[in-house]
């Protein structure tokens, strides 16, 4: 078996291996770190609990309020809610 010598191939080994490194760099560099994930709101979190969310560069005071009655069963715009069964 003959040396693989043939330039035009090492040429686009080498721009493949390039392309794997530079996804691999910047899927690296998107994924989520643990000082900028959400932390999760305790599930025994009841009325008037109190936590600190560290989530933005100063962290924020969040106390939990009980659901206001004309806000429960609404869409996020303050449309009411449709749901269709079926």
């Amino acid at each position: 078996m003959e040396p693989v010598t043939d330039p035009a191939l090492w040429g686009v080994v080498s721009i493949a291996l390039s392309a794997i490194v530079l996804a691999v760099g910047v899927l690296y560099a998107v994924m989520p770190s643990p000082e900028s994930t959400f932390p999760p709101v305790p599930l025994d979190a009841e009325e008037g609990f109190t936590y600190t969310c560290y989530c933005c560069p100063d962290p924020v005071r969040v106390t939990i309020r009980a659901p206001q009655a004309h806000l429960v069963g609404r869409a996020p715009g303050g449309r009411p809610e449709v749901r269709t069964e079926g």
